[in-house]
């Protein structure tokens, strides 16, 4: 596996399962160029095979099964029949509360600023958009 860079590692099945697999998650952190050098992601991603399923429903539907064989022999395997995130399986509140927390760090901002903007958008979700437009104001 050579995924010459974060861009590149957005588009390879065997990166995007070894760093879930080892982070945990998928984000802007995981596809910038350091991290997609990081030895322990390469050496796992090389590890990653993959066949495409003629039948999937793929573009209709986004469904995965992965079935992992680990160094004692056992197999284990998972199936979703549609996409985490998605309109059969939509994200929790603190889920894309964790996700925001993420992408605004990645993009530089602090995490008051952040808060700030996550709690406008909550009181938001009671009072209408236009505390968002107030809380965007103070901070550029």
């Amino acid at each position: 596996m050579c995924t010459a860079n974060g861009y590149a590692g957005k588009f390879s099945t065997p990166y995007c399962i070894a760093a879930g697999f080892i982070d945990g998650k998928c984000g802007f952190e995981q596809f910038t160029d350091e991290r997609v050098k990081d030895p322990k992601l390469r050496a796992l991603a090389a590890k990653v095979s993959y066949v495409i399923d003629p039948k999937d429903e793929y573009p209709r539907n986004f469904t995965g099964h992965i079935r992992a064989t680990l160094k004692d022999g056992s197999v284990l395997e998972g199936n979703k029949p549609h996409m985490r995130g998605g309109a059969h399986e939509p994200l929790t509140q603190a889920e894309i509360l964790a996700k925001f927390h993420d992408n605004a760090r990645f993009g530089g901002w602090s995490r008051a600023h952040a808060e700030a903007l996550a709690s406008a958008w909550t009181k938001s979700r009671a009072t209408g958009p236009s505390i968002l437009r107030s809380r965007a104001d103070e901070h550029p």
